[in-house]
């Protein structure tokens, strides 16, 4: 059961990309007034998290892939929009990270001492070399996240929070179910802000 105002189009972009943004933001703890990073913040996790940990009162720091990509997100409530990692300097009580590579072993060296890394997606497709030593010094952690189950409470959570207008659902692409193949084409080429959805008829 939906409540009022909220659409099946949006409920629907929900279960996967907003659930796992709730929770690893959760397992931050208490992200008042702490830098957030987000990267690929321009993408279906990514623009729910920016939201959430906005709202939770976190600075959140949005790192997109290109300028263009970043449109919109200070709107959702980033303090801040930039490309890629490079010249941002910590340190950070969390990285939501959704590209992995390169980028997460640089954001893995601003992190402050207790912070941690939630490494959700790599989209960037690269390898996350750590040099050596780079993992010495004060207690920093790189979690691997999975979403779990039992997604009924925060479901409803979300839903209420999308029906009071606090929760933005971007829908980047719409289509159909027997073209599928296009969407995949249009995700996996970074052409989609938001989520993806497709009507089965």
């Amino acid at each position: 059961m939906l409540p009022d105002g909220v659409d099946f189009d949006r409920a629907a972009a929900l279960p996967v990309a907003a659930v796992t943004a709730l929770r690893a933001l959760r397992r931050f703890g208490s992200v008042l007034g702490r830098p957030i990073l987000v990267t690929g913040a321009a993408g279906g996790v990514g623009r729910f998290a920016v939201q959430l940990a906005a709202q939770s009162g976190a600075h959140v720091i949005a790192s997109v892939g290109s300028a263009g990509r970043g449109d919109g997100l200070k709107e959702l409530g980033a303090a801040e929009v930039i490309v890629g990692v490079e010249g941002l300097t910590g340190p950070l009580h969390g990285v939501l990270d959704n590209v992995g590579g390169p980028n997460q072993v640089a954001a893995f060296g601003l992190l402050a001492e207790g912070g941690s890394i939630q490494s959700i997606g790599a989209t960037s497709g690269e390898p996350a070399v750590y040099p050596p030593y780079s993992t010495v010094g004060p207690q920093r952690r790189l979690e691997a996240f999975m979403m779990g189950s039992g997604l009924g409470e925060d479901l409803a959570f979300l839903t209420s929070l999308v029906a009071a207008g606090k929760l933005d659902v971007e829908i980047g692409y719409r289509g159909s179910w027997e073209n599928s193949e296009d969407a995949i084409a249009a995700l996996l080429g970074r052409k989609v802000v938001g989520k993806a959805v497709l009507d089965v008829s």
